[in-house]
Order: structure tokens, then C-alpha cells, then sequence
């Protein structure tokens, strides 16, 4: 088991994205905020063998260890191909099954790779609604804390629901939404630690996604069940430890819809 990773430096948001997509639905619409699917990118249906493209042009050498999708239709049968250029040089390039389960799937690479370009390819030919629908994505570094968080962190699960209750007491739900949530809780942060945390929450505080995975080194399948991205906020960050170099500091994560 390896420390959680926070990815918070999301090297797609700045890039120069170009790719396939329906019209109103670009591929720059992975670089908003929004998980619902009216703002996500979307390709068609269209010949054997469609896929869904994004070249993203980085604009400098950046470090890549995550690459992960969410909020997307992909089915459990989508295979993906990822590729990482540093000029002419390839320096990853890997395909596999997506391995999608709560509608993401995520890659974590064993070492930081660099590159200037990123491109993502995505493959889901037999997609019951015709198209492929991804609203969020990330690429980029993965932080590690120099110890992992504590036994006490917990998982909440938000039900968006409306219940009508007939005269003669029969119910009837519409179901609109599923949210996960994360509270993470951590009580020996050092102060190399402390440092970065600031620097994330200001970037969460702006209303940027954060990457969160439990543990970086568990299976495909593992990491989409575990991760979450979404919006993060920090309680305040304490020392309850006296001059020991360790404080405590309690993460909300809560998943961008």
C-alpha cells in the first residue's frame, strides 16, 4: 500500500486541446468545472471502430503520473490508449481496458513521466446511447504526503431523490443523482507537507477539481472504485503535537456533478 495522492495540478486546463466532438459539445469543454453531461465533450457514433480523440499541446515539459477520466457514459467494454510526447520522442505509450466503475477510470503511472504533448484516445464501439460523453478529466502530477491518512477518515454517500407517496401509500421515487463524499482525515502532516496543503486548498478554493486516491498502487479496477474528483475544502490545520513536526488537518472531498 502506497500513501494517498492528491492530484491538483491539472496540466489539461491550460493546454491547447484539439480533437473530434459534436458541435456545442467540443472537446474544450473538459477544461470547465462541470460534471453534468449538457457540458461535457461528446463524440458520435459513426463507423466500426469509432473513438473519442483529445491532443492536448502542453505548451512546456510537464510531469505526468495520473491520467484519469469522470462522469463519463463509458461502458465496462471501453478501452483506452494513452500517449505522452516530449517533442518527437514518445515517452509512454500504453493501452488497455478502461476498467470503468462508478463511470471513471484512471491510470497511474509506477514513475512521474515528461512530456510536452498528451494525447487520449477512448474506444466504447458498442455504447448503448450512440455517443461517448466525458465531462471531466485530469492529467498531471500525483502529491504524496510523507505519511498517510488516518483510520478515522470516512466515506458519506448523498442520494438527490424526490419520494411521492400515493393516498393509498404507495411510493415513488425519481432518482436524480448518486454523490460520493470524503472526509479525510490526517493527523501527521509534516511541515513540508503543510506547505503544499496551502497551495491546494487555494487552488481548490477557486473552484478547480481535486484528484484524490486512496492508494495509487491498487489495480485499474480498484483505482476507479476508490478515487474521487470533485470539489475540496480543509478544516483548520493544527499541531497537536506540541513541537513534534506533525499536524492535523481534516480534507472534505465531494464529487463534482
Amino acid at each position: 500500500m502506497q500513501n494517498c495522492g492528491i492530484g491538483w495540478q491539472n496540466v489539461l486546463l491550460p493546454a491547447a486541446l484539439s480533437g473530434n466532438g459534436v458541435s456545442g459539445l467540443p472537446v474544450t469543454n473538459l477544461q470547465n468545472q462541470q460534471g453534468a453531461a449538457s457540458l461535457a465533450w461528446r463524440v458520435a457514433a459513426g463507423g466500426t471502430g469509432w473513438s473519442a480523440d483529445v491532443k492536448a499541446a502542453l505548451g512546456s515539459v510537464q510531469s505526468i503520473r495520473a491520467i484519469s477520466l469522470h462522469r463519463t457514459n463509458l461502458t465496462t467494454a471501453a478501452t483506452w490508449r494513452i500517449q505522452i510526447r516530449n517533442g518527437t520522442t514518445v515517452t509512454f505509450d500504453q493501452a488497455a481496458s478502461a476498467n470503468i466503475q462508478n463511470g471513471q477510470c484512471l491510470r497511474i503511472l509506477g514513475t512521474p513521466v515528461s512530456g510536452d504533448s498528451l494525447e487520449i484516445t477512448v474506444w466504447d464501439a458498442s455504447n448503448p446511447d450512440g455517443f461517448i460523453s466525458i465531462p471531466l478529466a485530469y492529467a498531471g502530477p500525483l502529491w504524496q504526503p510523507v505519511r498517510n491518512y488516518s483510520s478515522e477518515s470516512t466515506e458519506s454517500l448523498t442520494v438527490g431523490q424526490q419520494s411521492t407517496t400515493t393516498l393509498s401509500g404507495s411510493e415513488f421515487v425519481d432518482a436524480r443523482y448518486v454523490q460520493r463524499g470524503l472526509s479525510i482525515a490526517h493527523q501527521s502532516y509534516g511541515d513540508a507537507d503543510a506547505v503544499v496543503l496551502r497551495q491546494i486548498q487555494r487552488v481548490a478554493a477557486t473552484g478547480q477539481n481535486i484528484l484524490f486516491v486512496p492508494d495509487p498502487s491498487v489495480c485499474a479496477s480498484a483505482l476507479a472504485q476508490t478515487a474521487l474528483f470533485g470539489r475540496l475544502s480543509g478544516s483548520d490545520l493544527s499541531n497537536p503535537f506540541g513541537p513534534a513536526d506533525r499536524h492535523a488537518q481534516t480534507l472534505t472531498l465531494t464529487e463534482r456533478l
